[in-house]
């Protein structure tokens, strides 16, 4: 009787200890019981060596060393806890055999008080290994996007260029081309016209100007419902260098959409690099310049 209602009282007295508002919400209940779990092994193994002592003071039983079930409690629960966890930890679910190994088969001699510590010790070791090796879900590494990895390395290679580009006309192109994305044309039109005042007078800012025309000239387009219509300017050969999309002209099939598409992943750049008020935001939105590139992904042999 004494075992039942100790293997009863060891989980069942922590739910007046821990907080009750995760009833109805399935994932704070399942850390709910891992906590009333976690909180058990602990008390039962080192509380059944002080219930042990009470019950020997008070002569319910001759010898503390006789009741080993805290141990045996807190390893019963040290498995449970180890099968809930994400990862199975082999140890820890034998713990229960380990105590039936210790205490219970051992009919000719019988474990001491200090044993019994040491045990709890022991167990309450294996409850800090579980909780911080495999409380986690076992990652499976995930294969590099072909496309994240293009872009990031034309990011890397823009790198010097784009850095005569001050962050308040990083700003401007950063909201250009956000605008742009949600479809606002008009936005964009004033953004474009604010940065371009302020690019610098070289070989960058003359490249950056022509990528703000064509993506300004697109949106006055669409704002005005000319959904056929493209800008007039466009990138020649001396530009090459700053345009992330680069093809032959066998394999172009829409030269104004293809000098758009660069303009745009080379503004993303413009403001990823030099804009770090705006850098979130533009990670938040990084699809957008990933399914432009994506349309490239036969021509630049991106498998």
């Amino acid at each position: 009787m004494r075992i039942e209602i100790f293997f009863w009282w060891c989980p069942h007295t922590l739910n007046g200890i821990l907080p009750t508002t995760a009833q109805r919400n399935p994932d704070l209940q399942r850390k709910k019981k891992e906590m009333q779990l976690t909180l058990a092994v602990p008390i039962c193994a080192f509380g059944g060596l002080g219930l042990a002592i009470l019950l020997q003071d008070t002569g319910i039983i001759a010898d503390a060393a006789d009741f080993y079930w805290g141990s045996v409690a807190a390893s019963v629960i040290l498995a449970y806890l180890a099968y809930l966890k994400p990862r199975r930890d082999i140890v820890s679910l034998f713990a229960p055999f380990y105590a039936l190994l210790i205490f219970i088969v051992p009919l000719e001699t019988k474990a001491s008080l200090l044993l019994q510590a040491l045990y709890a010790l022991s167990i309450t070791l294996l409850l800090v290994r579980l909780h911080y090796r495999f409380s986690t879900p076992k990652t499976v590494p995930k294969e590099e996007d072909p496309m994240e990895k293009y872009l990031y390395d034309y990011i890397h290679r823009m790198t010097p260029f784009l850095r005569v580009i001050d962050p308040a006309t990083a700003h401007e192109i950063a909201s250009a081309v956000l605008s742009f994305k949600f479809g606002l044309y008009a936005k964009v039109v004033t953004d474009v016209r604010k940065a371009a005042s302020r690019l610098p007078k070289d070989r960058t800012g003359e490249v950056i100007g022509k990528a703000l025309s064509i993506l300004s000239d697109r949106a006055r387009a669409l704002e005005e419902a000319r959904v056929g219509e493209f800008s007039p300017v466009k990138f020649d050969a001396g530009d090459l260098p700053y345009l992330p999309v680069v093809l032959g002209d066998d394999q172009v099939y829409d030269k104004d959409t293809l000098a758009l598409d660069n303009a745009l992943l080379l503004l993303y750049t413009a403001a990823y690099l030099q804009s770090p008020d705006d850098g979130q935001s533009l990670d938040e939105h990084q699809n957008f310049v990933i399914q432009i590139l994506e349309s490239y992904r036969e021509p630049l042999n991106l498998k």
